[in-house]
């Protein structure tokens, strides 16, 4: 192979190796260091209502995060399931306008836009939790 050719191939591993990287919403995007804690929707397991504007979700095993809803959303107060749903296409959530709650009653689905999401530790998650 002569050295052109292998500078060309060279320089298009580095290429695709860049737009993998690049990818929205890919693991290896999410997965860097940005100062924020992101989770997949999917991996959320566990919901408790805090008050109209806020619902608590338990992601995986042992992590937990505040949802501040966006207005005032009452039937979450009542409910015992949600659906959580992504608003940008991908399924990560990071941060406020990423996702929406979607609660179910009789007059019909309620949806809630989530303005903030805040890591919270397991004793808030275990004192706030509505009985």
């Amino acid at each position: 192979m002569t050295k052109s050719a292998m500078t060309l191939v060279g320089s298009a591993v580095v290429g695709l190796i860049a737009a993998c990287a690049a990818r929205p919403g890919s693991p290896a995007v999410a997965a860097q260091p940005t100062g924020r804690q992101c989770f997949l929707a999917r991996d959320v397991n566990g919901y408790a209502s805090v008050s109209d504007d806020a619902v608590d979700v338990k992601v995986g095993a042992n992590r937990y995060y505040r949802l501040s809803l966006d207005g005032f959303c009452p039937q979450s107060a009542f409910s015992t399931r949600v659906a959580l749903r992504t608003t940008g296409g991908g399924s990560w959530i990071c941060q406020g306008l990423d996702a929406e709650i979607i609660v179910p009653f009789a007059g019909g689905a309620q949806r809630c836009l989530v303005r903030d999401v805040q890591p919270i530790s397991k004793a808030t998650w275990l004192a706030d939790r509505r009985h």
